[in-house]
């Protein structure tokens, strides 16, 4: 941390020193303020819904318990039990009897809605098979053709066993008119020997719960109430309330209790996070949510947050401000100073303007003018001195190729000469004359690898009049890959060290692949590589010739010798010219063949490059 503060400029050390002494306390309080301000909110406003919720539930109640003791006046008319229990007689069959008998039903039935006006429809299910019922808004005939035996509600009142059932919101179809939505109350109607009699079914408008909800006045707060299934029965606001129940009804199942708060998230599709209390009725089964929009709620607590935001944006501009004036006249000629630095860092030795201050900067500019102009000129200097040094070991190192190479040509001439005298000495001196050519030439710095290849290919000539079928050359060159620039007399040595080395001790002809290509991240590496399946190299041999150890002592007559010096050759001409990472490795082991690798930057050739011709 304190290497971090350390680290900083001026101008940032005063701005935060600013900004602690100011800014953090008006955080801080601010924070204060308004999260005690949504405490104190949030928990009289829970308090006040719990009531609210409680009341709501025990109105809603009340009006299903009128529809409750409404649903047992059959018990106080005989005659309804006793056309209950007539028997079952098709509609098409219907004489004077039967029509009278559903008229004086539907006179003993029409006197007793009027009483409630929640109830929209009756409906008595014989256990004859007979139905009759009475609709309050139309006077609407039953609808035989309607059987409710496959209803989950009428499946739960059987089981009730002359016990209340209330349903959830559903569509009554029973009646010859549109089906209607309805809360249905009903229970089993039981003959004075506890036989059933049939089934009573007491149609509640659902719009019964908007009038309490607009008694309590509960404009601003979102109402939802759902059965004991967990599905929708009445909702104060259109929209996806699905999602938001099961939100709520996740809330209040994991708490386990019959009453409590609700803080949901925003869930997203304009349903914005809200707040609020469930109470559960265990009479109904229903549960009564209560909700309320966190924006609105926090409301006010939200202006002492934007008190807050204004207040820290003022103290921040104010303290940019303050710092930016107090270390303007210092900061200005220390990133002067720094601007310079990282110019001589990228090797341009460029002094900063005079500085119009005085004292203690104005010395410190002085002296580093002074500073860099001296590094200006030690640098040429050095650099001068290191260019001479490259040329001097680029000589000795090239002076250092042409004995060992023309031993071996000569060698190859001598050797042809005694086995035969044919066109093929003829052959013979003139691609020895190219590479004599090629070698007087080592003093360019470049040329094209098309013409390094081609100087290759009259060499592999010449070793192949020596060797005669115990090599073969495949080539995997690269397309457009000719045009790049390479030292010249950089691949000879590697193809001399692969047919003298690799050769003996194998059976067959000895496979040589010579391959070039673009490599590197943004192809600007050139790869060349020279394998052959010899017998390998040693470990030992191996380290030495990749000049990762000192060459001990060789024995007379041991070829390891003229192979180090001309892969060492090779090697130290790729580094001295470019500088690493570029390099010569080779990888090998003892059966396995050895590969040389050439790694070089890709540079190709330009106008100005002038290509070395090969004479005929």
């Amino acid at each position: 941390m304190m290497r971090r503060w350390n680290n900083l400029t001026y101008q940032s050390k005063l701005m935060l020193a600013f900004f602690m002494l100011g800014i953090i306390p008006s955080i801080v309080i601010g924070t204060m303020a308004y999260f005690k301000s949504v405490s104190t909110l949030e928990s009289r406003v829970n308090a006040d819904l719990g009531v609210i919720a409680g009341q709501l539930n025990a109105a809603i109640q009340r009006q299903v318990e009128d529809v409750d003791r409404f649903s047992t006046f059959p018990y106080f008319t005989p005659e309804i039990f006793q056309i209950l229990n007539q028997p079952y007689i098709p509609r098409d069959q219907w004489g004077y009897r039967e029509i009278e008998t559903q008229q004086q039903f539907a006179k003993l039935l029409v006197t007793y809605p009027s009483i409630f006006s929640t109830i929209q429809g009756l409906v008595f299910y014989s256990t004859k098979g007979n139905i009759y019922g009475y609709r309050v808004s139309d006077r609407s005939s039953i609808n035989e053709a309607v059987s409710p035996v496959d209803e989950e509600w009428y499946k739960e009142t059987l089981k009730r066993s002359g016990g209340v059932f209330i349903s959830g919101l559903r569509l009554e179809r029973q009646f010859n008119s549109a089906p209607f939505p309805t809360i249905t109350a009903s229970r089993v109607l039981l003959n004075d020997d506890f036989t059933p009699a049939g089934v009573v079914a007491v149609d509640i408008r659902p719009d019964f719960m908007d009038k309490i909800v607009r008694s309590f006045q509960l404009e601003s707060m979102h109402v939802i109430v759902a059965d004991e299934k967990g599905e929708l029965i009445y909702s104060t606001q259109t929209g996806d309330n699905e999602r938001f129940l099961r939100a709520a009804a996740e809330q209040s199942a994991g708490s386990g209790a019959s009453r409590g708060l609700i803080n949901l998230p925003n869930l997203g599709g304009g349903l914005a996070a809200a707040t609020g209390v469930y109470a559960h009725s265990e009479y109904l089964g229903w549960t009564s949510y209560l909700m309320i929009d966190r924006e609105e709620l926090l409301g006010d607590a939200n202006v002492i947050r934007n008190f807050t935001v204004v207040l820290v944006l003022i103290f921040s501009v104010a303290a940019a401000v303050l710092s930016l004036l107090l270390a303007r006249n210092l900061s200005r000629p220390i990133r002067s100073l720094i601007s310079s630095m990282r110019d001589v860092e990228r090797g341009l030795f460029i002094t900063p303007a005079a500085l119009p201050v005085q004292g203690e900067i104005g010395q410190l500019h002085l002296s580093y003018v002074t500073m860099v102009r001296r590094l200006d000129v030690l640098v040429q200097s050095i650099e001068e001195k290191e260019r001479q040094k490259r040329e001097a070991e680029l000589y000795a190192l090239r002076a250092r190729i042409a004995p060992h190479f023309l031993y071996n040509t000569i060698n190859s001439i001598r050797m042809l000469a005694v086995l035969q005298q044919s066109e093929g000495i003829a052959r013979l001196l003139q691609s020895l004359n190219k590479l004599l050519h090629a070698n007087m030439k080592l003093d360019s710095e470049l040329v094209p690898l098309s013409a390094e290849l081609e100087l290759l290919h009259h060499y592999v000539r010449l070793m192949e009049l020596r060797y005669t079928n115990r090599f073969k050359v495949e080539w995997q060159i690269e397309e457009n890959i000719g045009q790049a620039m390479v030292p010249p007399m950089i691949l000879q040595p590697l193809m001399e060290n692969a047919i003298f080395h690799g050769s003996f001790d194998i059976e067959g002809p000895l496979l040589i692949e010579v391959g070039a290509r673009i490599t590197g991240n943004g192809g600007d590496e050139l790869l060349i590589t020279i394998t052959d399946n010899g017998h390998g190299i040693p470990q030992d041999t191996l380290e030495v010739l990749n000049g990762e150890r000192e060459q001990g002592p060789a024995p007379d007559g041991d070829g390891n010798a003229g192979s180090s010096i001309g892969v060492a050759n090779v090697r130290d001409r790729i580094r001295l010219r470019f500088g690493p990472p570029y390099t010569l490795t080779l990888k090998s082991g003892p059966g396995q063949g050895t590969r040389a690798e050439l790694y070089l930057p890709y540079q190709p050739e330009d106008g100005d490059t002038s290509r070395p011709r090969m004479e005929e």
